[in-house]
């Protein structure tokens, strides 16, 4: 996947997993698992009055087919991965990427979020490169439309613009010291005896790298971060300090601590957090939304038509890639 395309996909599934709804073959909550009833045709799944089928499916099956086997091979995908086969893993993976992003559609009315003119072309053009470019044995294997490209090409639209009109009033605003990266050498000790004998060596003048080298119960000395990535009493004596300056002792749960402050502010990592506190802002805003739509929607799942797929059933060219075709035509 291109960057920012990848980065929206693993967002939107990002929230939909921290809402405990995607696991395995559960889509979201109240979900159905049918066998025969309740889908019809090659619907694979349903959320709400949003359908995947199978061959807008056998789209992603194709892209992760081709990306993972330019990698690994084609003997990975009986590898096995924490219980689950990889074949299994990736499949879920697909599955959750797909119901999430059907899913988000369902908001385009609330928020009043519609494709443009534009967009429309764009999606038009983009799935015709997509389509024109397949062989009859990908069309036929995949028993591929070109309506079904294009579907897939919408849904992907639309659900990118109900995230930016859902995050649009987040708070931009970041304060320098809020986001401040910092850089520290770091020496932890098991006791506060040690801790007090490394510390009077440090009074003394000898070198904080070569003390922490003999000394550290940790073989990583110089530690970049931000605030909350570590326990207040270990971030208040680190981001307190000047160039150069060395704390005294901090006691935590996990030893004992003396620090020695290399950058106090490290301008261009604390500008680049700022954009990341901001995201994560948008996303927790994202997210709230959509666990509540997790929490309303009934879905249902054909389990038996998804087994049917294994990526090792083809084994011909592999077919363009459709996400860098979304990127070329829409991606911004």
């Amino acid at each position: 996947m291109p960057g920012k395309l990848r980065k929206k996909a693993a967002l939107i599934l990002a929230a939909a997993i921290a809402a405990g709804s995607l696991s395995g073959c559960s889509l979201i909550k109240n979900t159905e698992i049918v066998f025969t009833t309740g889908l019809s045709g090659d619907q694979l799944f349903k959320i709400g009055k949003s359908v995947c089928t199978l061959p807008e499916a056998m789209i992603y099956v194709m892209d992760y087919q081709r990306q993972y086997e330019g990698i690994y091979g084609v003997e990975m995908w009986e590898h096995d991965f924490g219980g689950v086969t990889f074949e299994e893993y990736v499949k879920d993976t697909i599955i959750n990427q797909l119901a999430s992003m059907k899913a988000i559609t369902l908001l385009a009315d609330n928020y009043e979020v519609e494709l443009t003119a534009d967009e429309e072309e764009k999606v038009s053009q983009a799935a015709a490169d997509y389509y024109g470019a397949l062989t009859k044995e990908q069309i036929q294997y995949m028993d591929l439309e070109l309506k079904d490209v294009e579907g897939l090409y919408r849904d992907h639209v639309l659900s990118g613009k109900v995230y930016e009109e859902i995050t649009k009033d987040v708070n931009t605003e970041v304060s320098d010291d809020e986001a401040r990266i910092i850089t520290v050498q770091q020496i932890r000790l098991d006791s506060p005896e040690e801790a007090q004998s490394v510390k009077e060596q440090l009074d003394e003048g000898r070198d904080f790298a070569s003390v922490a080298s003999s000394c550290s119960e940790d073989s990583q000395i110089t530690w970049t971060f931000g605030r909350g990535e570590h326990g207040s009493a270990y971030e208040e004596a680190a981001f307190a300090l000047e160039n150069d300056q060395i704390s005294d002792i901090i006691e935590t749960e996990d030893g004992y601590y003396i620090l020695k402050c290399i950058n106090n502010f490290d301008q261009e990592a604390t500008e680049a957090n700022k954009v990341t506190m901001v995201e994560k802002r948008r996303d927790e805003l994202f997210e709230s939304v959509y666990n509540q739509l997790v929490a309303d929607t009934p879905s249902q799942f054909s389990k038996r038509l998804w087994e049917k797929v294994h990526f090792t059933d083809w084994t011909g060219e592999m077919p363009p890639d459709f996400l860098a075709i979304y990127e070329q035509y829409l991606g911004s």
